[in-house]
């Protein structure tokens, strides 16, 4: 995964507020130690851990500040995983077409 996209999913996951900035997740970390679908298994996981808190929290008091805040980190995930995925089916057609072209250019006798 390029420099680009890792830049680009980074800033999907960080929150920069008035006062503070911080990163929901640390994507270029993970992506230096698991491949992009382990990164993308663990970000829809805390998705899904976020939507039930959120599915809570609305039973109880759809006013709360919190709402907020889930709903922007639930937004921000999604958009850092469609960013990732995008990107790995950009390559998989890039390297489907290098091995047509690598296939057709062999196909001559030498």
């Amino acid at each position: 995964m390029t420099k680009k996209i890792v830049n680009q999913v980074q800033d999907f996951l960080t929150v920069v507020g008035p006062d503070h900035t911080y990163q929901i997740v640390n994507v270029g970390m993970l992506l230096l130690r698991h491949s992009p679908d382990a990164v993308v298994g663990l970000l829809n996981q805390l998705r899904q851990e976020y939507k039930k808190e959120l599915r809570d929290l609305l039973r109880e008091n759809k006013t709360h500040p919190k709402v907020n805040y889930l709903v922007v980190h639930i937004f921000r995930i999604r958009m850092a995983i469609k960013t990732i995925q995008k990107a790995q089916k950009e390559a998989n057609r890039e390297n489907e077409h290098d091995v047509e072209q690598g296939t057709a250019g062999s196909s001559g006798l030498s």
